[in-house]
């Protein structure tokens, strides 16, 4: 994946009622790589591609499990 382009991203959160989110970011994260969204920390557990970038914006997925509310 290249990683100088933004990306619209999708996080899915694992076993969990907790909604996802979608964002858009300057870099693609990283397995294992912790995350804020919605008030809330994740840890990253997978990154895929969800189809290839259209002109210089890319489209990711990540699934994410829940570590706990952001202070």
């Amino acid at each position: 994946m290249k990683k100088s382009h933004p990306y619209k991203l999708s996080y899915v959160v694992q076993g969990s009622p907790i909604k996802g989110s979608i964002v858009q970011v300057d870099k693609a994260p990283q397995v294992g790589e912790t995350v804020q969204f919605n008030g809330r920390l994740f840890q990253i557990l997978e990154v895929t591609e969800l189809m290839a970038p259209v002109g210089d914006f890319g489209f990711l997925h990540a699934t994410c499990q829940y570590l706990g509310d952001s202070r």
